[in-house]
């Protein structure tokens, strides 16, 4: 089965922290050939793509996906085959060791493989600690550019029995779902507005979102959700369906988003058959979602579940493809647009579940009236 187009194109693109300009140029060249579809720059390098046509109203949503994953910045070319390169993101040193990689250098792809690493941070989560690498030595096939990006060598993007493996799905999958939203929204001329937000950096400390939050590239009154791939844990697998990701690592995230984004999920469950979504706390890893809200924003998230998180393969103990369900990533594009065209649309106070409660509240409340259980055995 092929990839829906947008998703190759955008998984096929080298990146990594600080250089994400290949995904870049692929975004800002959708954008402008698709109607109705705004992109503005904000100062931090982050695109901010934004639909609107005769919106109804009601108040508009923001999407958030980063643009870079973990990968190499060529720094100095010591001899003809030899490179030192930083490396940004969590992957821990023991998958580097002769480790295949390729850089993106002057048009065209250079081999190379790690050989030692150099230097290196201390990560401590809990009682556990590890070694995530930050500058290594590799052997090249020729002289690399000074900042060229570099990618683990590893197949182009395929779909193989419903999962799609690729180079990096984090977070190419998610930039590609919200190009897939703004497509069908321009093409349906919907009566809406959203803004997508593409951001830089996420995984060196969600550096751009800080930027973008501290900009105000996204107008405060404007909730945002973020949308990632997040690590596949026991009770969130692959296949069941995109995730309503209510926290993460670091931080609960607001109630109110989460019911909005959860009733129409359930919505979309009712009115077509084979929709499917999971409602988890993904505390694997940490998400722009929690930059955003320390920055005033009212924030959510919506993930897939990923496997071989960071291209780590935890049972091979090696570098290998990422992968996720494909027909989790359809199923999130059909909420995203169910999200932007829901009639009555977000409200800071969730109605619906107050009215429930406010039903539940009226049944029993004559029994409030009566003396407690221990009061009454006390009268006697």
């Amino acid at each position: 089965m092929p990839l829906p187009g947008v998703l190759a194109g955008l998984l096929a693109r080298p990146t990594a922290p600080f250089v994400e300009s290949a995904v870049a140029s692929y975004i800002a060249d959708f954008c402008r050939k698709t109607p109705g579809v705004s992109l503005e720059t904000d100062r931090c390098g982050n695109l901010l793509a934004r639909y609107r046509y005769r919106p109804r109203g009601t108040r508009p949503l923001a999407f958030a996906a980063h643009m870079d994953h973990p990968g190499f910045i060529a720094q100095q070319q010591l001899e003809a085959h030899k490179l030192r390169a930083a490396f940004r993101g969590g992957v821990r040193s023991e998958y580097f060791r002769q480790a295949g990689v390729r850089f993106w250098s002057n048009g065209g792809w250079v081999e190379a493989q790690v050989r030692a690493v150099v230097r290196a941070r201390q990560v401590r989560r809990g009682s556990t600690t590890w070694q995530v690498p930050e500058e290594v030595v590799l052997r090249v096939a020729r002289p690399v550019a000074y900042g060229s990006p570099g990618v683990w060598d590893l197949p182009e993007a395929q779909e193989r029995e419903g999962r799609v493996y690729a180079r990096g799905c984090d977070d190419s999958a998610g930039c590609a779902a919200l190009l897939e939203l703004l497509r069908r929204l321009s093409r349906r001329r919907a009566r809406a507005e959203a803004y997508c937000l593409f951001t830089r950096a996420e995984e060196v400390g969600f550096i751009g979102a800080i930027g973008a939050a501290r900009a105000g590239t996204i107008p405060k009154r404007v909730p945002i959700i973020s949308i990632e791939t997040s690590s596949e844990l026991p009770h969130a697998r692959i296949g069941d369906g995109p995730i309503l990701r209510v926290g993460d690592r670091l931080s609960v995230f607001d109630p109110g988003l989460s019911a909005f984004c959860e009733r129409v999920a359930t919505g979309c469950a009712g009115r077509c058959k084979g929709f499917r979504y999971q409602r988890k706390l993904m505390d694997g890893g940490a998400c722009e979602a929690t930059a955003f809200a320390a920055y005033g924003y009212r924030a959510g998230g919506i993930c897939l579940a990923l496997g071989n998180y960071h291209n780590m393969n935890t049972a091979a103990r090696r570098i290998d493809c990422e992968y996720v369900s494909l027909g989790d990533w359809k199923l999130m594009v059909d909420w995203f647009e169910a999200l932007v065209l829901d009639e009555a649309g977000y409200r800071p106070a969730d109605e619906t579940q107050r009215r429930e409660l406010d039903q539940s509240f009226a049944r029993w409340r004559p029994l409030l009236r009566r003396p407690s259980g221990h009061d009454a055995a006390a009268a006697r």
